[in-house]
């Protein structure tokens, strides 16, 4: 489940990236938002649309799982 949220997100962070002079997302006034975001095994972008309140949700989320991760991996050193 982790690793879904992160990958989300990272999908999410990714589509963020584009500054969008290229046409590759579209934009409301009400915080809806379409991007196109390209995978990394794939050269076929796929679409992803969601409100603002939803691009919230899965950086909250993406950001406890990593929180969680990190956590759980405790001291490197083994100190």
């Amino acid at each position: 489940m982790k690793k879904i949220i992160l990958s989300v997100f990272a999908l999410v962070l990714t589509g963020c990236a584009s500054n969008g002079s290229d046409g590759n997302t579209a934009k409301n006034d009400d915080g809806y938002r379409c991007e196109k975001v390209y995978t990394i095994s794939s050269n076929i972008p796929k679409k992803i649309c969601n409100t603002r309140a939803q691009r919230e949700e899965i950086e909250k989320q993406s950001k406890e799982g990593l929180r969680d991760i990190q956590s759980s991996v405790g001291d490197p050193f083994g100190g």
